[in-house]
C-alpha cells in the first residue's frame, strides 16, 4: 500500500465489504495511501515496514516474496489475496482455503520487455534476479487454491503464465458516485499514475501535434519528464481530490485511455461519467467499449492513432444512457456478490460438495 491505484481501491473496498477480516499487507505508507481510501482501519504490515516506509519497494524487490510468506495468516479459515505482485507468496495455514484475486501475473516478471522498455541495461542486470524471482512466483501460484481474475485478459494471462484456470469478476466502480452533465470544458482528459507502461507520453504527443486542449491528471515517477513534454495546449494537474477528478470528467470531451490495461476502473468511469473513453484495443478495454457506441478505440499505440480517435470522439455523437448502461454492469453491489459466488463455487469444487453462498466467508457488510 504504497501508492493509490485500481488494485489500492479494490483491496480498501474488500475490506469494507468483509468487516471481521483481518488485514495484512507488506508495507503500507499512510501518508500516501490514507486509511479512508483502503477501508477505514488499520492493515498490519511485515517485517519491511521500517525500511519500506522510508525507501523505495524496488530497492526491497528481493525481499517482497519472503516479506508476503511471513504474514501470519495461519489461524484463518480463508485468506484472500489481491495481487499484482507478490500478495499471493502469503501461506495459508493446514486446511485453510486461499483465493487470489489477480490483478495480473507481475509484469517485470513476465513482460519484462515491455516493462523495461527503453532501458536494456537495467534488464540485463536484473536478468538473473528475474529468473530466480519467477521461478518464486510459479511456485506461490501452485499453492493458491483458486484464481479470480479481473478480466478475461487477465485469465487468459493466468493460464499462460502459471497453468491455472480462474474465474472471472471485474472490478467494481461505485456508478452512483458520477453524474453526467450537459456543461462541457471542451478539453480532453487523462485520469492516470504516471508510469511508463500508461503510455501518457503518447497521449500528450498527439495533443500536441494537433493543439488540443488536453488535461492530465495524476502522479508518478514519470511527472517532470511528462511536464518538459507537454506543449502549451495541455495542462499537467498534477495529483487531485476525486471531487476534482469527477468534476472534469463529467465535463471533459472524452477520456483517453492510452495504454494496455489489465481492466480498465477509468474507462468505467468515464462512462458512469457520460463521457466517452478513448481506449487503446487491448487487454480489459475489448471487454469495456463497444466501438463507436459506448466508446471508441484505436487499433495501434501511435501518436496519429490516438489523434484520430480523439477526433472521432470530439466530431461523433454517442448516447449517454447507452454509457452508463454500460457502467452499470460493473457497479459496486454486482462486484460483490459475483465475487462471493466465485469463492463459493471454487470451495464447492475443491471439496466436491455444494456449500451454501457464503460457507467459510467472513461476515459481510451490506
Amino acid at each position: 500500500m504504497t501508492q493509490l491505484g485500481g488494485a489500492e481501491r479494490v483491496a480498501g473496498l474488500l475490506a469494507r465489504h468483509y468487516p471481521a477480516a483481518a488485514l495484512f499487507t507488506t508495507v503500507h505508507r499512510e501518508q500516501a495511501v490514507a486509511l479512508e481510501a483502503i477501508g477505514g482501519r488499520k492493515w498490519r504490515t511485515s517485517f519491511l515496514q521500517p525500511l519500506g516506509s522510508r525507501i523505495g519497494l524496488k530497492a526491497l524487490l528481493p525481499l517482497l516474496p519472503v516479506a508476503a510468506a511471513s504474514l501470519p495468516v495461519s489461524e484463518y479459515e480463508l485468506v484472500i489475496s489481491s495481487s499484482s505482485a507478490f500478495g499471493h507468496h502469503v501461506r495459508k495455514g493446514p486446511g485453510a482455503f486461499h483465493v487470489c484475486l489477480c490483478h495480473t501475473p507481475p509484469r517485470f516478471l513476465w513482460q519484462s520487455n515491455a516493462y523495461f522498455r527503453g532501458r536494456p541495461s537495467l534488464h540485463s542486470a536484473l536478468s538473473p534476479l528475474l529468473a530466480v524471482l519467477r521461478r518464486l512466483d510459479q511456485r506461490a501460484a501452485g499453492n493458491v487454491d483458486a484464481y479470480v481474475a479481473v478480466s478475461k485478459h487477465i485469465a487468459a494471462r493466468i493460464r499462460e503464465v502459471y497453468g491455472r484456470e480462474a474465474r472471472v469478476v471485474h472490478p467494481p466502480v461505485d456508478v452512483a458516485s458520477f453524474t453526467p452533465s450537459r456543461e462541457r470544458s471542451g478539453r480532453f482528459l487523462v485520469v492516470s499514475r504516471l508510469v511508463a507502461s500508461k503510455r501518457v507520453d503518447l497521449a500528450i504527443e498527439a495533443a500536441n501535434r494537433l493543439r488540443l486542449p488536453l488535461d492530465v491528471i495524476g502522479t508518478g515517477p514519470e511527472l517532470t519528464r511528462l511536464r518538459r513534454q507537454a506543449g502549451p495546449t495541455v495542462r499537467m494537474l498534477g495529483w487531485q481530490p476525486d471531487a476534482v477528478m469527477r468534476d472534469a470528467m463529467t465535463r471533459c470531451e472524452a477520456v483517453l485511455i492510452a495504454g494496455e490495461e489489465d481492466f480498465g476502473l477509468v474507462t468505467v468511469e468515464a462512462q458512469a461519467s457520460g463521457r466517452p473513453p478513448v481506449a487503446f484495443a487491448a487487454g480489459g478495454a475489448l471487454e469495456i467499449v463497444e466501438d463507436g457506441v459506448t466508446g471508441f478505440l484505436f487499433q495501434e499505440q501511435t501518436p496519429e492513432a490516438i489523434a484520430e480517435a480523439l477526433l472521432r470522439a470530439r466530431d461523433g455523437r454517442v448516447d449517454v444512457a447507452d454509457l452508463v448502461e454500460s457502467a452499470r454492469r460493473f457497479d459496486m453491489p454486482l462486484f460483490f456478490q459475483r465475487f462471493d459466488a466465485a469463492i463459493a463455487a471454487a470451495q464447492a469444487e475443491l471439496s466436491g460438495a455444494a456449500v451454501s453462498g457464503r460457507a467459510m466467508l467472513p461476515e459481510a457488510g451490506s
